[in-house]
Formats: structure tokens, sequence, C-alpha cells
């Protein structure tokens, strides 16, 4: 089931996945099942629903890439829980150096471990707060999943971004406006300037879940 949702979610969108991908993405999914019954990954369990809303879901940033043409060398994903959309984003992208960073060690732990296993050399995992950590660089693409409200998630992630690179939210397609506002607000205040939203669909047991990624982007220095 979780391998059939995940081929018909990347099918839909015209993005091609190798089997061998496939299976790094179902190895990982076993391994967050099988570690969740021991601390709280995530909530979802269902094979088909946790590969349309983590993988699948975790993927739709490749679509952005392709239709704006963006050149990603270095990634960095910000309260990466159980991997998400770290993991999925570093099988897919061999070319990209992902970074996933957690304020929760355990996390990090289990992750750094599953990846170790998977072969996923790639993925550096980092058990830090995003507002403390040093990482001695800054990154093309920074993502936040899932971390917090749009003005707190730049806050708390914005001066990862390298000069020319790019902040990206994951939100449902029902963010409130004075949100949207206060966003808008705090990313010129942190030097970063709100692109258009990239808007995508996730097709569920017939159901259609809207989502978008808000987009920013540091001025080249």
């Amino acid at each position: 089931m979780f391998d059939t949702a995940v081929r018909a979610a990347l099918e839909r969108w015209h993005l091609p996945l190798e089997q061998s991908r496939l299976d790094l993405l179902h190895a990982h999914f076993e391994a967050v099942i099988e570690a969740n019954r021991v601390m709280n990954l995530t909530r979802i369990t269902d094979p088909v629903e946790a590969a349309v809303k983590h993988y699948a879901d975790s993927l739709s940033v490749l679509l952005w890439v392709i239709k704006e043409g963006v050149r990603i060398r270095t990634v960095l994903d910000v309260g990466t829980g159980a991997g998400f959309p770290a993991l999925p984003l570093a099988v897919m992208r061999a070319d990209w150096f992902v970074t996933a960073l957690d304020a929760t060690k355990k996390k990090v732990e289990f992750l750094r471990l599953a990846a170790g296993e998977l072969g996923v050399g790639n993925l550096r995992c980092e058990h830090a707060h995003s507002v403390h950590w040093q990482p001695g660089q800054r990154f093309d693409l920074v993502l936040c999943r899932a971390l917090a409200r749009l003005p707190k998630a730049l806050f708390q992630t914005a001066r990862h971004v390298a000069a020319g690179g790019h902040l990206v939210a994951h939100k449902t397609g029902s963010v409130q406006e004075t949100e949207l506002v206060e966003a808008r607000k705090t990313a010129l205040e942190l030097n970063l300037h709100p692109e258009p939203c990239f808007d995508y669909g996730l097709l569920m047991h017939g159901e259609e879940l809207s989502r978008t990624l808000h987009v920013f982007r540091r001025s080249p220095e």
C-alpha cells in the first residue's frame, strides 16, 4: 500500500521514481513505525496516509525547484522530527547535501541511525535549536515543515539562508490572512523578500488536500 501510494503521487506530478529509491523510502517508513512504538515520532502510521502526508508532501519541494529553475546544492531542514522532508529529499536528490536539524536528541539519534543503515550518505543530522545553532555556513535552501506559525518560523530560521538563497515553509491551504501579513512584515525585517507562493494538491482516497509552499528569498550580497 505504501509503495503504490508513493508511486501514484509522484506519477501524478510526473516525477520519476526508481525502484531503489522507493525501497529506501519504504525502509525509512518501516523504521519510523518501529521506533514510534517507544518514542513519539509521528501520529500518522497508516501506510497510505504516511505515503501521501509525509513522503509525497516532503517531495513537493522538487516541483517548486523544477518550476522555478532554482539551483540547489545545500539544504537545511529545521525541525526535521522523524526526517521530513530531509530524508525523502536526500534519497531523491543524491546531488544535494542535506542537513536535518532538530532540538529533540532522541529524534536526531533515530534519524542518524536510520540514515546510516539505509546508506543515505548525503544526509547529516544535527541536534540543536535553530536559534542557537552555529553551523559555520549558510544554506541555499532552508525548509521548515509544521514548525510554527510563519512569523515565528521565519524568525527561527532566516539567519541560516545564504545570500541569494530561499526559505520555504510548508503550510496547509488555510493560513489566516493575519498570519500572512505578519509573516511578510517579519520577512522584510529579516532581509527576506516574499516570492510567489507555490500551491499544490495531495490526493488521498479521492480527496484533494490543498497545500502551499510559502517562499522567501534573501537578496544576493
